[in-house]
């Protein structure tokens, strides 16, 4: 059973009313507002600002008399509640719990459950509070309460999106009321709710996406995360899996769509809003729902699903990091892992050596030469590539470990005491008393995968910022500068932003939750396993592996895409730069055998510096052996720095006309490089990791970083910029949010990949890559 299908996997933010905070209205004449009480820390700042600034007398005695209560710290419902995909999970799995048998409940009861899934219906549940001893006992009283129609106890209803109104006039809509005389609005009810499209939004929200990311290989319905040995084609459509479960009285709620919102009220009203019966428990069906694993479990399928395309991902972002670092495909060989037979290990190296098959980038095997022979360049790939699978292959391993822990958690009977069923017609059953509510299997798979995704992130940091340094990245631009490496920082922020990730990653990946165990109940659950803890700290450590992986993918986009400039300046439109500042064949000859690798050797170490003064010493390089060639070196570095900025224009599309062109350059263009598209450098991929990186290129639209560096037009460092910004319409605003008409922020792309990878549409396409691929 896979219980993750039947779940939304998101939900949208529900804020406190305004009641719910201490509040002021400020004499601000007719636009008068109310805000939040202050906290006293708030208090104390002004204070100190009062008696050492001299702040107004009117602004201490305006709001000092309204500091009576304290501002939330953090989100003011979900920060102390779970989200609803988490307790959706846990009915789920409690209810395929009592399905078995052993529980000694009726089958109405599972019927319940089944429906209150189907409508939307999710109790509100602390966050915090359960040690997953007996069961997760406090937090499924919560559902308890909701089934029995307890007034004390909070109730989500979901709503699926409904269309936007028209921006255009139009006809009024009437008003539609229910039975109770409120609209289904109000009750938290769509009036016609759309079929929905199911996509694996994230665990902790369901805000719409307002990136416009959507891509053509986004389908109505979510195709499964794969493991590297499932083959694409034998998994099941969704809808398939779902037909022998489907009934007339199905509500749409049972998926509910990426953008549904949830209205919160008293468990009673929502039964009453959505048409379900309160269930009066009886005999043992009170212990049945309360005492089992249910939301350690549930969640803990979540993480586990969602993990699986981190770990396969770390191989396939691997692949492309040894294509945009020249790096060796015959690290992964066959042999060597034979030589060291760990299966994991085996598994990494064959999956990374499989997509690197096809690369122009990626070298076999290096060269081996004689000593007298090295010219003393890196001989062997750095250990975050040359040692990847021997990274990988434990993190593989303990995956495999915690799937198939979860798998036999969710189709276990978990409660206390057990009925074992009378094993012949007309004996009796056995009661048994023991301790299947011990959810420490939990507590060690998550405990474990959560420091196999602090593994799995600090080799994506290692590779990032090797990638990133000039001094290791093997002739790519200091911060992978896409414009004027003088002038842009590039991926400087990023390179800060995945310290954090993997700070972070470290700490968490370190916390052994497991051992950390207290005693409770007056010593009678004296052994509790916290597996709910640690389940949520997996999701934290998932959600920040999430950012990583979408800032490493963007970065790699980038190498690769620079990588193809280096490669193309030495091809026919470098030999046309070199040959045309040659007078005689003699001069040409020369530079064939002596000059040119000078020349390419000297573009490789000054990568950081401004461009005329890069090819003035580029051109000093080879200038040695041609002294007798008059007016070479001027030749020379004004036709590389056109052929240069030539490329970068063909690459990034801006046409030479907006490019801000060298001084020396007014003869342009010199070479009439045409556009090389929005993926330019595919040709040179490998067959399987240029479907990542052309997903980012094209699907999601994110192009090559640099083209408003190349203009010299950055957006907002001029004034004619905001200028223009004042008669631009809606329509014109959102394209340019969305990177369509100004080039975005490294943050707002790296936002689109995550959304990418939150809602499964970059798990489908490495579903793409490894297909074919034997496990």
């Amino acid at each position: 059973m896979c219980v993750q299908r039947l779940l939304p996997l998101g939900q949208s933010s529900t804020p406190r009313s305004p009641q719910a905070f201490p509040s002021t209205e400020f004499p601000l004449g007719s636009g008068a507002q109310q805000t939040p009480a202050l906290t006293t820390h708030w208090l104390s700042v002004l204070h100190y600002c009062n008696t050492n600034m001299q702040v107004s007398s009117y602004l201490r005695r305006l709001v000092l008399p309204h500091l009576v209560g304290p501002m939330p710290l953090t989100d003011p419902t979900h920060g102390t509640t779970m989200p609803a995909p988490w307790t959706r999970a846990a009915m789920l799995v409690r209810a395929n719990s009592l399905i078995r048998g052993h529980s000694g409940v009726r089958w109405t009861l599972v019927e319940k459950i089944v429906e209150c899934i189907r409508k939307g219906l999710v109790p509100v549940v602390p966050l915090r509070g359960s040690i997953s001893a007996s069961g997760d006992l406090s937090s499924l009283s919560y559902v308890a309460g909701m089934l029995i129609g307890n007034p004390a106890i909070r109730v989500w209803v979901l709503t699926p999106p409904t269309p936007l109104p028209s921006l255009s006039p139009g006809p009024s809509h009437s008003k539609i009321t229910t039975a109770t005389g409120l609209s289904p609005n109000h009750l938290g009810l769509a009036v016609h709710p759309p079929s929905p499209a199911y996509l694996v939004s994230p665990l902790s929200d369901t805000a719409r996406s307002i990136s416009g990311t959507a891509s053509p290989a986004t389908s109505e319905i979510f195709e499964p995360l794969l493991s590297p040995s499932t083959p694409a084609t034998s998994v099941r459509d969704e809808e398939d899996c779902a037909k022998p479960f489907a009934t007339e009285t199905m509500a749409n709620f049972a998926h509910p769509p990426l953008g549904t919102t949830m209205e919160e009220m008293s468990a009673p009203r929502a039964l009453r809003a959505t048409g379900t019966a309160p269930l009066p428990l009886v005999s043992k069906e009170h212990l049945g729902i309360l005492n089992g694993t249910a939301f350690s479990a549930g969640l803990a399928s979540l993480v586990v699903r969602n993990t699986e395309t981190i770990g396969v991902l770390g191989a396939a972002l691997t692949a492309l990091a040894v294509e945009a670092l020249n790096g060796a495909r015959g690290s992964f060989d066959p042999f060597v892992g034979e030589a060291r037979p760990h299966v994991g290990q085996i598994e990494a190296a064959h999956l990374i050596y499989e997509l690197l098959a096809g690369s122009q980038f990626a070298v076999n095997h290096e060269a081996e030469v004689k000593i007298e022979e090295d010219d003393g360049v890196l001989r062997q790939d750095r250990y975050s590539l040359r040692t990847a699978p021997q990274w990988l292959g434990p993190q593989f391993e303990e995956l495999k470990h915690a799937k198939e822990t979860v798998r036999v958690e969710v189709n276990s009977t978990t409660d206390n005491p057990l009925v074992e069923p009378p094993k012949t017609e007309g004996a009796d059953g056995i009661i048994h008393h023991a301790g299947n509510f011990q959810a420490l299997a939990m507590t060690v798979a998550m405990d474990h995968l959560r420091l196999a995704l602090a593994q799995i992130g600090r080799l994506m940091f290692v590779q990032l910022t090797e990638i990133l340094n000039p001094l290791m990245n093997r002739g790519l631009p200091g911060n992978l500068a896409g414009g004027e490496a003088a002038l842009d920082f590039g991926g400087k922020g990023l390179d800060i932003a995945a310290a954090a990730y993997a700070g972070e990653l470290n700490a968490l990946g370190g916390m052994n939750v497991g051992v950390g165990v207290v005693s409770a109940e007056m010593h009678n659950q004296s052994l509790n396993s916290l597996a709910l803890v640690s389940a949520r700290y997996t999701l934290t450590a998932l959600e920040v592996s999430e950012l990583l992986a979408a800032s490493h993918i963007y970065i790699l986009c980038q190498a690769v895409d620079l990588r193809a400039v280096r490669t193309e300046t030495a091809r026919p439109h470098g030999g046309c730069a070199f040959a045309n500042a040659f007078i005689t064949s003699e001069a040409l000859d020369i530079a064939t055998r002596k000059v040119t690798p000078k020349i390419l050797d000297e573009l490789d170490q000054t990568t950081s510096v401004a461009l005329g003064l890069r090819m003035a010493r580029v051109a000093s390089a080879g200038v040695a052996p041609l002294l007798e060639i008059a007016r070479f070196k001027q030749v020379l570095a004004q036709r590389l720095e056109a052929l240069l900025t030539e490329l970068r224009c063909a690459f990034m599309c801006v046409p030479l006309e907006e490019a801000s062109l060298p001084s020396s350059s007014s003869r342009l263009p010199m070479f009439n490089i045409p556009p090389m598209g929005r993926a330019p450098a595919s040709k040179y991929l490998a067959p399987r990791t240029r479907l990542l990186y052309e997903f980012v290129r094209l699907d999601l639209g994110i192009s090559m970083h640099g083209s408003d560096n190349l203009r010299k037009t950055v957006y907002g460092m001029r004034a004619r910029d905001q200028e223009a910004q004042q008669s631009w319409d809606a329509a014109m605003l959102e394209e340019a949010g969305l990177g369509k008409t100004v080039d975005t922020t490294h943050g707002d792309k790296v936002a689109m990949i995550v959304e990418a990878l939150r809602d499964g549409r970059i798990a489908r396409v490495v579903a793409r890559m490894c297909e074919g691929i034997d496990a």
